[in-house]
């Protein structure tokens, strides 16, 4: 049997999950071929953002992956998933996004408005 390791199950829920939220505020998004540091490629109007994914599913709700900031991207999503009696909550799961260069305490919670900011 072919089974899926946890790691790689987690991770790839908060690509799509993140992709998804994007959709949401107009951004269309792609997973790159091969990973580079890219999880995503994504794109509003005229604007072209790499998008670094870190997925969690920590019980206190702090994401605690820390990026490999020698890759190139420009975005850090930090996803944590929610997940109760063993179901995924996507309602109460949140991202949050911030440029590479910030610290983690700088994240702030993906909205549309957040949106407009990083794809101005």
């Amino acid at each position: 049997m072919n089974e899926l390791p946890h790691k790689l199950i987690i991770g790839t829920l908060g690509e799509i999950f993140t992709q998804l939220r994007l959709l949401e505020y107009g951004v269309q998004s792609v997973s790159p071929h091969k990973d580079t540091g890219n999880d995503l490629i994504a794109i509003k109007g005229e604007i072209f953002r790499t998008i670094q994914i870190k997925t969690t599913f920590n019980p206190e709700g702090h994401t605690r992956i820390p990026p490999d900031l020698d890759r190139a991207f420009h975005i850090l999503a930090l996803v944590e998933l929610k997940i109760k009696d063993g179901n995924l909550s996507l309602d109460e799961s949140k991202i949050f996004l911030l440029w590479k260069e910030q610290s983690f305490g700088e994240r702030k919670l993906l909205t549309k408005s957040l949106v407009s900011e990083f794809w101005l």
